[in-house]
């Protein structure tokens, strides 16, 4: 069996399944906590106009004036 670093950061995530930890390495978030690439830990956002485009139709308080702009630049 092989040993863990000492010194590795682990993900501070909980398990649903059976409420044990993550046993993944993590990196430190600008929040402070610590979190694999499966829970959220490498996620940067959308890289492509298109998913760009629609993440911000996504957001509700730009969600009426943002319909408005991509239907004048397709046309």
């Amino acid at each position: 069996m092989a040993a863990r670093h000492k010194y590795r950061l682990q993900c501070q995530t909980i398990n649903k399944q059976n409420k044990l930890p993550c046993k993944a390495s993590g990196i430190l978030m600008k929040n402070g906590n610590i979190r694999c690439r499966m829970h959220g830990g490498w996620s940067t956002g959308p890289k492509t106009k298109e998913g760009k485009a629609k993440a911000l139709l996504n957001l509700k308080q730009n969600q009426n004036d943002q319909k408005t702009r991509i239907n004048n630049s397709n046309s």
